[in-house]
């Protein structure tokens, strides 16, 4: 079995011919996912619906495409009003990349209005939630999902078909080794019943169940090119080593 890695590339520029040779290094790393992180960028005039889509036809062959825009509350570089952040969200929509990441916590008006834009544009839906201070109980997980579903199907108007489909990511922070173990079998509890989850943990201390979740049902796990877009990330081809290491598969 192969397990998914999903390289993580900080889009900082307009310049094609830079974004090009970026997407060339990360596609000779054979990635299962690319993610395009549009936070990193020097200004955000430059996200364009045409750009978008000039970095768009760079990926050949034709791999999953996230596009993600992180809010500064969860480690994003913009501080961005409400409408600044919806306009953005909306052209990242518009280009149709395969999976739009949007935080959970998003204010319920650009989370109503980006999911039900997504599904019209047949694009998936990543919900992804950070916790950088701590790792929480299986039961307070359960509870956060709960919530989320909740504010979908009565906030956001959306069927339980289509949350069903979405993908949901979590990502926490361990203060000790151990939390690794809760995290992984948070992982496993929420797959087996059915959930899309990609869940591991942040930080020097989470590298175990960064590289292992995949073995305890995530989707996939997030390597670097070089730059990490988030603490703990390992470079996409010693992660692959890791894994071929690990499971004894072409992964």
């Amino acid at each position: 079995m192969k397990y998914k890695i999903c390289v993580a590339i900080p889009i900082k520029s307009d310049d094609l011919n830079k974004n090009r040779q970026l997407v060339e290094k990360s596609l000779e790393k054979k990635p299962d996912l690319i993610e395009f992180r549009f936070d990193y960028i020097n200004e955000v005039k430059f996200i364009t619906l045409s750009f978008l889509t000039e970095l768009l036809s760079l990926i050949t062959p034709k791999i999953p495409i996230i596009f993600t825009f992180r809010r500064i509350q969860e480690r994003g570089q913009y501080n961005l009003n409400k409408d600044e952040r919806l306009q953005i969200l909306k052209l990242l929509v518009e280009a149709k990349p395969d999976y739009l990441d949007i935080e959970m916590k998003s204010d319920i008006k650009i989370l109503k209005i980006i999911t039900n834009l997504a599904y019209k544009n047949n694009v998936d839906l990543i919900f992804s939630f950070h916790d950088f201070e701590d790792t929480p109980t299986y039961g307070e997980t359960i509870s956060l999902l709960d919530k989320l579903k909740d504010k979908l199907v009565h906030d956001c108007s959306l069927d339980l078909d289509k949350i069903h489909e979405s993908v949901f990511k979590l990502i926490f922070t361990p203060q000790k080794f151990e939390d690794n173990l809760n995290i992984l079998k948070i992982c496993r509890t929420i797959s087996q019943d059915g959930k899309k989850i990609v869940c591991f943990a942040m930080g020097e201390l989470g590298i175990f169940s960064r590289i292992i979740c995949v073995k305890f049902g995530s989707l996939w796990t997030y390597g670097s090119l070089g730059i990490k877009t988030a603490p703990g990330q390992i470079n996409v081809k010693t992660l692959r080593e890791i894994h071929q290491l690990l499971f004894n598969s072409n992964s």
